[in-house]
Parts: C-alpha cells; sequence; structure tokens
C-alpha cells in the first residue's frame, strides 16, 4: 500500500507531497497550478561509483558506467527511442550524471501523463544490444577525447585529483577510452539489476498536477521487487591533508587558468549539519570573497585576478571543499594572498553587518527559488536524497550564527588543506 504525507510552510504558503510508494520508490509531488510541469526520476548511481556491494557480494565495474547508462537507457525495444516519443508529445527531456547521481527528467507544458509514463517507462524498462552498446563506445569515447581537451574541465578534473588520495570524485565521470571498452550489454544490465530499483530511485514532479494522477501511473509502471537486496557503496577513509599542493599542465589557452581547492575532510553524517555547513561555508565565502569586498577590490586594481573570481562551497555525503576559479598570471601569487587575507581576517575579525546581509541574501535565494518549477524538482530531488524536508531550510539557516561562521573561519583554512590546479599557456 502507497502511504503518502503533507508537508505544509504557512511562511511560503506552499505545500508538496510525499509518497512511499509499495515498489520502494520515494515521490515528491509539488502542485503548482498555471504553470508547465518539471518531473526528475533519478537513482544513486553516478559517475565516483566504480566499487560496491549489492545482497553481501563484492562487485567492481568499469568507470563510466553511470554514465554510459544515461546514453543507453534513451533506447527502446521495438518502439522509437525516448527523444523521438518526447518530441512527439511536445516536451524536452534530458539526462545527466553526478559523481552519486543520475538523473532523467522533462518538462512538458501538455500531455503531462503520456510524458510521466514514457519517463517511467523508459528508465525501468532497459534495452542493450551488442551493436548498439559497441557504436555508443566510439561515441562516447570522442566525448571523453573533447573532454580532455577541455581546459576548464582539466583544471577542475586536475584539482580533484590533487585534493584526493583515494575518494572516487577523483575518477572521470564519463570513464576513460579504456574503461568504457570493457563495458558489456551484461555489465549494464547487471547495473540496471542493482541501482535502477525502486528503492534506490527517487521521482520528483512540480507543476500543474495531482497527486492522485502521479501515484496512478506509478501504480502502472513501476514493478514491486520480489526481493530487495542490501546496496552498499564502498566507504572512504580520507585524509585531512591534499594529496598534492600544486598541480599544472600546458594546452592551448591564452592565459592562465586556476582552480584553488580547499579540502573539507569535516563531513557530519548528520544530513542536517552538513547542510548547515553548507548554508555557513558558502556565506563565509561571500563575506570573504564577494564582489564588493576589499581583498577582491584590491586584488582587481594590482591585476592579480579578474571579473571571473568565484568561489563557493560544494558538498555531498562523501566529499566536500571550496573551490575558488579565476584567470590570473601567478596562480601562487593568487593563493598567497588567500592564505594572508585569510590570516588578516581571523586576526581582525568578521564584519557582523556583512554576515548579517549575506544571510538574509541566502533566504532570499531560497524563496526565489519557489517561482521555478525546475528549481523546485532539483531542491526537492536534493532534499529528499537527505532526507530531509524541503521546508526545514529557514529553520537550518537560523542556526549559522555568526558565531558558528567564525568557528568554520578558524577550522576550515588550513595551508595543508590547499591544492592549485593551473592551465598554463603552452609558451
Amino acid at each position: 500500500m502507497n502511504n503518502t504525507s503533507v508537508f505544509e510552510s504557512s511562511l511560503l504558503g506552499e505545500k508538496y507531497y510525499r509518497v512511499e510508494h509499495k515498489s520502494g520508490l520515494r515521490i515528491y509531488v509539488f502542485p503548482k497550478e498555471r504553470t508547465g510541469t518539471y518531473a526528475i526520476f533519478s537513482t544513486r548511481f553516478g559517475g565516483a561509483v566504480s566499487k560496491y556491494k549489492y545482497g553481501g557480494k563484492y562487485f567492481e565495474i568499469p568507470l563510466g558506467c553511470a554514465h554510459f547508462l544515461e546514453h543507453k537507457m534513451f533506447d527502446n525495444k521495438n518502439r522509437p527511442g525516448a527523444d523521438d516519443i518526447f518530441s512527439s508529445l511536445g516536451a524536452y527531456d534530458n539526462a545527466y550524471t553526478s559523481n552519486d547521481r543520475t538523473a532523467y527528467l522533462f518538462s512538458c507544458t501538455e500531455n503531462f501523463e503520456a510524458c510521466l509514463t514514457e519517463l517511467l517507462r523508459f528508465v525501468t524498462e532497459p534495452y542493450f544490444t551488442k551493436r548498439s552498446v559497441k557504436k555508443e563506445i566510439g561515441i562516447i569515447a570522442s566525448e571523453i577525447r573533447e573532454c580532455l581537451d577541455d581546459p576548464y574541465d582539466r583544471c577542475n578534473m586536475n584539482l580533484l585529483d590533487a585534493m584526493y588520495y583515494y575518494n572516487e570524485v577523483r575518477n572521470e565521470i564519463c570513464g576513460t577510452e579504456e574503461s568504457i571498452s570493457r563495458i558489456t550489454p551484461k555489465v549494464l544490465y547487471s547495473c540496471c539489476k542493482h541501482f535502477y530499483t525502486p528503492e534506490n530511485m527517487i521521482l520528483t514532479v512540480c507543476g500543474d498536477v495531482d497527486v492522485n494522477t502521479v501515484i496512478s501511473i506509478a501504480d502502472k509502471v513501476i514493478k514491486t521487487p520480489k526481493k530487495r537486496k542490501k546496496l552498499t557503496l564502498q566507504s572512504i577513509c580520507e585524509p585531512q591533508a591534499v594529496r598534492l599542493e600544486y598541480i599544472e599542465r600546458k594546452m592551448q589557452v591564452a592565459k592562465p587558468i586556476v582552480s584553488i581547492g580547499i579540502k573539507d575532510a569535516n563531513i557530519s553524517p548528520d544530513p542536517r549539519e552538513r547542510l548547515r555547513r553548507v548554508a555557513g561555508a558558502n556565506i563565509l565565502c561571500k563575506i570573504l570573497f564577494a564582489e564588493s569586498s576589499d581583498f577582491y577590490l584590491k586584488l582587481l586594481d594590482e591585476g592579480i585576478i579578474t571579473p571571473s573570481f568565484d568561489a563557493g562551497y560544494s558538498s555531498s555525503a562523501n566529499a566536500a571543499y571550496i573551490m575558488i576559479f579565476d584567470e590570473t598570471a601567478d596562480p601562487l601569487l593568487l593563493k598567497s594572498k588567500i592564505l594572508e587575507h585569510i590570516q588578516e581576517s581571523k586576526a581582525r575579525g568578521l564584519d557582523r553587518s556583512a554576515f548579517e546581509r549575506e544571510k538574509r541574501a541566502a533566504y532570499a535565494a531560497y524563496v526565489a527559488d519557489f517561482d521555478s518549477t525546475e528549481d523546485i524538482a532539483f531542491a526537492m530531488l536534493s532534499y529528499a536524497d537527505e532526507g530531509l524536508d524541503l521546508f526545514e531550510y529557514p529553520e537550518i539557516l537560523n542556526g549559522v550564527t555568526f558565531e558558528y561562521i567564525n568557528e568554520l573561519l578558524g577550522e576550515m583554512f588550513s595551508p595543508e588543506k590547499f591544492a592549485v590546479s593551473a592551465i598554463l599557456p603552452l609558451d
């Protein structure tokens, strides 16, 4: 039997439904009248996964399997491909693979029931042949070569490689040409059996929809597994310090580009505490590096940074870091300037008024997201993945105090946590 819960926010005047479907699938529906509809069907299987246990048995798969599946799942047996079907329904469809998730999505203004039926069907009814897999290997190999020639992609991937010893976020999401050459229909079907199961998946829908319609379609398409086996991803014990302090590569660029990473190995097992840290760290980055800050304006005047300068905090259940990006003639000089700025900020203390301003901005950005069905669908997925209520964020943000921000400042910026990835001109 399906179990439905309702979550309401008196502050926003909004509500959504969480359905524990009888199959094990978690469904989240956010009704929003007189809008288009956005739906995301996702599985917790991303590019960083290469080793795991299923039913107590150990498996190791070629790098790039999750991304490869993303491409191949759009094929249908004895029917047009999913792209053609969505196009005929007047809908937009897409998919993506991140380090920890693969997601399939569509947006539409009509034919919602047909679109949702197709989304659930093609993602849960895989069809692979040796011929189609062999053809896809060539297509993805070309994509891999394009990524290897992209200096911005190389800069970021080299940074992850420098920061981490063991964490699989170091892995290329697309895999390598060697690893994808070992992918077969048997490997793909095995991954589907292990990861594309209702209890490992989430469906989020936002738009002019009715929750009972969504449940009815899920009842018809999603099959309840006869047996549910435990799936366990590889656990990582990662040192606090970075693996390499500096890594560089020469490529066809006009000016050096740099990514500076500050590794954060203090990842709480409590998802609410992780979300508080995300909110706090991003507010701290705004205080330290905002375009209106003295630091930014001084380095801009000196020609050390450009208007492309940006800083933010990224976090998941097993990897977290601050990343600073820019184009600069001297990457190591920029790192030293940042370290000096951190030490001065610790000695001087942070500006409380700047903290209050950035905290209000964070709250306003959260509220603004509820104007977009796409933003809501993605936010529901993010919160559901952590087992959190979408409306909890204001309460969590209230826990980000000025004292907490100062604690993060003292904790997060140790020199041994810094890694620099630079892409330099060939000459």
